[in-house]
């Protein structure tokens, strides 16, 4: 099967000073106030194709970059949707789960997990560095080119609305958690990315990709 990646891109640089903001409440207000409209001011749009039955298929992306043990987990996101589309008939009677199914979040957080990373390999040529569990990243990749590590968080959602909003609180928390205390660990520059994945369907999903690199 191939999925149809509808991606939009957003690239700025950032400085110590706005990482510095991310510390406080009241100084944070002034980080979203002015420098995050900066972040989605040079929208990039493409349209990819992410071919299933290719090598690496998705199950060798999901076994890399997936935190939850999973197999085949794109498989329960078109069952979700066969079934929602089933509710339709049945609008109006009490006949559980067809009305009202409930999207398999691990299956979807693993999937777009997979989906992430297939994205930063192909697209910026970042490779898999290393993956911690439970804890903020959720991925940690290394640019092919420069060496910087790309500290990487994903977000996945079935809901197709704007995800500006959730993306900046996410970035933000993203700094805030991780890049202030690996720089702790390991003084550097880095990249830090918020890849949001919105499945519209079980052939079509909208990707969006935050990326601030660190000047």
């Amino acid at each position: 099967m191939i999925l149809d990646v509808s991606v939009t891109e957003y690239r700025q640089t950032f400085t110590a000073w706005q990482i510095g903001l991310t510390r406080d409440k009241s100084t944070e207000s002034m980080l979203r106030d002015v420098y995050v409209p900066a972040w989605f001011a040079n929208p990039v749009n493409s349209h990819l194709t992410f071919d299933f039955t290719g090598s690496p298929g998705l199950q060798w992306y999901v076994d890399r970059y997936s935190e939850a043990v999973t197999s085949e987990p794109w498989r329960d996101i078109e069952y979700y949707f066969h079934q929602r589309n089933l509710g339709r008939v049945f609008r109006g009677r009490l006949f559980y789960p067809r009305s009202a199914p409930i999207l398999n979040v691990s299956a979807m957080a693993s999937a777009s997990e997979a989906i992430a990373g297939w994205f930063c390999r192909s697209q910026y040529g970042w490779d898999l560095y290393f993956r911690p569990a439970r804890v903020t990243p959720d991925i940690i990749l290394r640019d092919n080119q420069t060496g910087r590590l790309a500290l990487v968080e994903v977000k996945s959602s079935s809901n197709m609305g704007n995800p500006k909003r959730k993306m900046t609180t996410d970035m933000i928390n993203l700094i805030n958690k991780a890049l202030l205390h690996t720089q702790r660990l390991r003084p550097a520059l880095y990249n830090v990315a918020l890849i949001m994945v919105q499945v519209a369907s079980p052939t079509e999903v909208s990707l969006t990709s935050l990326v601030l690199e660190e000047a």
